[in-house]
């Protein structure tokens, strides 16, 4: 009798799972192999990856510091600043036991990125359900899974689906904290784990400072017109938590709290808003170009949003307004207007889009229905696009061409190897890539497209034929009339050294 009530109740427990989140399960389900079955082999140059993957192979091998001193050395010895000295450490940690038990195979460690995207879908989800009804928030994470932008982000391993799962994370931290009736009121042990929570997202990225203004904005709208009753003391322990904790995790892990840029700063926000992050919003949105009317129309769609919630329910929404702003400041003053920063902000403005169309004011209550239908047609206008990127990975690897451009390719082997073979472990290199360079041969590099920092500051200067972007090109000819010799080369690479006296200045 026992066993078979307790075989009853499971049953119950599997019955009211399905029934509250059989739909997600699908469409998380859905965007998990679609994802998978996107990825290719390898990875793409860009190499914010490298340094990532070196930080954490610095954890295993206990060099840390040497990786700090050779990044430092490529970004102080290149003209133009193209990377932190190091990056925070969360996203490398997390990385470290699978490169511990698997090596850096990308194939595999690609599906980390796939479970946190569907990791972020689901908290996304149930976060919403409590601020919308049910079908809005399935609608919502349906689209935002299905746009390709964020299916081919998958494909790299960045920290962006970290920071994105780490947001959700935080955001339904802070709920349990409301759930007290004041996020003041919740227990000690809560606001700990709030100001930890902080101190994660700040150790991803550093827009993650922007969870603080965030929920310093949710307990201003909670303590107004109660500033008598509140314990002080108690309220601020998110706040000193977060402090203390970054300083001690500085302490044992250092990285840049405010990385120093040149051409950066509040100046230079509206420019990158009113100029390339308007196409890349509609783009992570899986949006057609929009432009003038248009536009204005989707930014005011989102605007009524934000001014519906915080009108009708603003200690729900209100963190949820100040976050995205507050990183939007943040990543629109650095120099560097990189298309991927807008990703962790782009899923609020399709939120609060849902619910402007949710909150129309239509005959029995159907606003929540046009928005869910808004929704469902953006979604169908994205699955030919999914569709075709699937069909293109797929042809490539029925040819085994799904090998994506980068430091893998067959290519590119040769290159390394001669590098191993002609150069010494303190020999400085100019490469187009150079923390890729660093990952792959251990050398320390430059990076620029200037002849004279080559001459001045490197040994040897590894140069892909043909490419004339991101690095200086040169004839074999014009090589050797510099006074360079051709240490090496194949069909691809030309391995120039480059004599102490080439850079000397003359008369």
């Amino acid at each position: 009798m026992i066993a078979r009530e307790g075989l009853q109740a499971a049953r119950d427990r599997v019955v009211e799972f399905t029934r509250r989140h059989g739909a997600t399960m699908v469409v998380l389900v859905v965007v998990f192999v679609i994802c998978a079955r996107q990825l290719h082999r390898g990875h793409a140059w860009g190499d914010d990856f490298a340094l990532y993957v070196r930080q954490s192979q610095s954890v295993l091998n206990g060099n840390i510091g040497q990786i700090i001193s050779d990044n430092h050395f490529a970004v102080d010895n290149s003209p133009t600043a193209f990377s932190p000295y190091v990056y925070p450490w969360v996203w490398p940690l997390l990385l470290t036991p699978f490169i511990r038990l698997i090596g850096v195979d990308y194939e595999r460690l690609k599906f980390i990125e796939i479970v946190l995207f569907c990791g972020f879908l689901w908290l996304f989800h149930e976060l919403i359900r409590v601020r919308a009804q049910r079908w809005v928030a399935l609608a919502v994470i349906a689209s935002m899974g299905t746009t390709v932008a964020y299916i081919v982000h998958t494909d790299h391993l960045l920290s962006e689906f970290p920071y994105l799962f780490a947001i959700a994370l935080t955001l339904w931290w802070l709920d349990k904290c409301r759930a007290a009736g004041h996020v003041d009121l919740a227990s000690r042990r809560h606001l700990v784990v709030l100001g930890l929570c902080a101190v994660m997202l700040f150790n991803i990225r550093r827009e993650g400072l922007a969870i603080v203004p965030a929920i310093l904005a949710l307990q201003a709208v909670e303590i107004r017109g109660r500033w008598r009753e509140v314990d002080w003391r108690h309220a601020i322990t998110p706040y000193v938590t977060f402090v203390a904790g970054v300083v001690v995790f500085q302490l044992l892990l250092p990285s840049a709290l405010a990385p120093d840029y040149e051409q950066g700063g509040l100046n230079t926000v509206w420019d990158k808003v009113s100029g390339p992050y308007k196409r890349t919003f509609t783009d992570q949105l899986g949006l057609p170009p929009l432009e003038g009317f248009w536009f204005a129309a989707l930014i005011v769609l989102v605007a009524a949003g934000m001014v519906v919630r915080l009108w009708r329910a603003p200690r729900a929404d209100i963190a949820w307004v100040v976050f995205p702003l507050a990183s939007l400041v943040i990543i629109g003053s650095a120099p560097n207007p990189s298309l991927r920063y807008l990703m962790a902000i782009t899923p609020f403005g399709l939120y609060f889009g849902a619910q402007a169309l949710a909150n129309v004011p239509l005959p029995r209550r159907a606003g929540p229905w046009l928005a869910v239908a808004a929704l469902s047609l953006l979604t169908a206008y994205h699955l030919p696009k999914v569709q075709d990127r699937l069909d293109q990975v797929q042809r490539q690897r029925a040819v085994g061409a799904d090998m994506a451009d980068g430091p893998e390719s067959p290519y590119v082997q040769p290159a390394w190897q001669a590098l191993e073979r002609y150069t010494r472990q303190d020999d400085i290199v100019a490469f187009w890539k150079v923390r890729a360079m660093a990952l792959y041969t251990n050398r320390r590099g430059v990076q620029t497209i200037r002849r004279d920092i080559i001459e001045q500051r490197a040994d040897f200067y590894l140069m892909k034929k043909g490419q004339t972007s991101y690095q200086f090109l040169v004839t074999q000819s014009q090589g050797l009339g510099y006074g360079w010799t051709v240490v090496w080369q194949d069909e691809s690479w030309i391995l120039w050294g480059i004599p102490p006296q080439a850079g000397a200045p003359t008369g």
